[in-house]
């Protein structure tokens, strides 16, 4: 997602800083938020599922749907919409990367299209 507008992002990590899976989890504010890598591009995601809490950036990835370790619920990395649930979502947030430095809006959560 690219930064428009009035977004206020700060520096959340490096790139250096994902894991091998192209995975970090951060703070923003309050909340814990996952980076998820996906084809190239990163993503950020609430890390805590809506349904048991469990920590999205430790389940399993096909392309973009991350899957809950916990109970397999899976989540769209790009729209936080859940296919398999439908009404489960979590919040997605916009990210760049400038240099090495990934950077998470802290203005704002982004709403699915």
């Amino acid at each position: 997602m690219n930064g428009q507008g009035d977004e206020h992002f700060i520096p959340v990590a490096r790139l250096g800083e994902l894991d091998e899976r192209g995975r970090a989890v951060v703070r923003v504010g309050e909340e814990e938020v996952a980076l998820v890598r996906v084809d190239g591009r990163l993503h950020a995601v609430q890390q805590a599922c809506p349904h048991r809490g469990g920590p999205l950036s430790e389940g399993d990835q096909d392309g973009c749907l991350l899957y809950c370790p916990l109970h397999a619920w899976a989540f769209d990395v790009r729209t936080g919409a859940s296919p398999t649930n439908p009404g489960a979502r979590v919040r997605i947030y916009a990210v760049r990367v400038i240099g090495d430095e990934i950077q998470v809006a802290a203005s704002s959560r982004l709403r699915a299209p």
